[in-house]
């Protein structure tokens, strides 16, 4: 089988763009495991510019789903259904940069800034769903859901200035590559 990962409008070819996988995938692994703030982390982020990058989502996905198992390993799983909904929630960013592959300039920019926002909503209104649903930490009623997700509160700002940074940096560094890319004497220094 003959596996080759295909860039939309990237500037990479042959090992950079197996290189670029492996450094996203081994950056983002890598983050979650050293002290951070919680829910502050890259992984959103990664699935939105490899989702942007990559021809298919499903290197987005694979490229999700490697970052989370390796550091998983380490750090520990909770409950199966809590991950599925987890790494579900984390693949939404990838489907929507694939959606930003026919944007430009501002457009881009915009497109990033509201996919960020939005991906970070929805991983917080999932996975605090699925808390309320099956951790046993809270009533099945309608105020222990709603005192679920005042809870998490503080984890959600963390989350969103997670993705946004993360996603900022992740696309400007897709920019800067371009730039170098597309002016070999710029490249050459």
């Amino acid at each position: 089988m003959n596996i080759k990962l295909s860039f939309q409008k990237s500037g990479f070819s042959g090992m950079a763009q197996l290189l670029v996988f492996a450094i996203l995938i081994s950056f983002v692994a890598a983050f979650r495991l050293v002290e951070h703030a919680p829910n502050f982390a890259p992984v959103a982020a990664m699935g939105l510019v490899a989702g942007y990058m990559f021809r298919s989502r499903l290197y987005g996905i694979v490229a999700v789903v490697l970052a989370m198992i390796v550091s998983d390993l380490v750090i520990g799983f909770d409950s199966l259904e809590m991950r599925f909904v987890v790494y579900g929630s984390l693949f939404l960013p990838v489907l929507m940069g694939f959606f930003l592959k026919s944007k430009s300039g501002m457009s881009l920019s915009s497109g990033v800034f509201g996919a960020s926002l939005l991906g970070s909503a929805l991983f917080f209104a999932l996975t605090n769903l699925a808390v309320w649903a099956f951790s046993g930490m809270y009533d099945h009623t309608a105020s222990g859901l709603m005192l679920c997700y005042a809870y998490a509160l503080p984890f959600f700002q963390n989350t969103i200035a997670g993705d946004l940074l993360f996603s900022g940096a992740f696309f400007a560094s897709v920019y800067l590559w371009r730039q170098l890319s597309a002016s070999p004497e710029l490249a050459r220094g």
